[in-house]
């Protein structure tokens, strides 16, 4: 047995996988992203492996890469896309200090969110506009990207704000997959 089965998730076959692509050791992974770590293995077999070995090495490269990784957050289901990729906003569930013990994910509160108790909306402006009325997955394709539903986080300074919203807003222009 080699370190790589002290990884959260990891069992023999995934053990074995890892070996099989050259990865022996838990340094060996840092640095290495859930995508690249899928489309080796994939490749290794020869064919398209179920999407759940990417959720998988997504907690692999959360738990290798992270300083302090919070043992919470490295359930494999916790990297699904519905909370790995940019919720409506472009915020990233897996991201978010809150997650999951706080807050289960945007599309799994369907909009919500905590800050609701300071804004008095029953659900968040941006998940109703993008994901309720345009049946969309996130803002990527709006023209309005930034609209006036971006608004600030009462609980945080101005240049935090500021940065979440570029953060966010980054993390939506590199999407392209839009439709539910």
């Amino acid at each position: 047995m080699s370190d790589l089965r002290s990884i959260p998730n990891v069992g023999t076959q995934t053990e074995k996988d890892l070996l099989e692509m050259g990865y022996t050791t838990i340094e060996s992974l840092k640095g290495k992203t859930a995508q690249e770590l899928y489309d080796q293995e994939c490749a290794l077999r020869g064919c398209k492996i179920d999407r759940c070995q990417l959720y998988l090495f997504r907690a692999v490269e959360y738990y290798v890469n992270t300083e302090h990784p919070d043992p919470a957050k490295c359930k494999w289901w916790f990297w699904k896309d519905d909370f790995a990729e940019p919720s409506p906003c472009g915020a990233v569930c897996t991201e978010c200090a809150r997650f999951p013990t706080e807050c289960e994910g945007c599309r799994k509160i369907k909009g919500r969110v905590f800050w609701l108790q300071y804004t008095g909306d029953a659900q968040c402006p941006i998940y109703r506009c993008c994901i309720i009325e345009k049946q969309q997955t996130n803002c990527a394709t709006c023209p309005q990207l930034p609209c006036s539903r971006f608004t600030s986080d009462p609980t945080i300074s101005e240049e935090e704000n500021q940065a979440n919203l570029q953060r966010m807003i980054k993390k939506l222009k590199q999407k392209t997959d839009t439709r539910i």
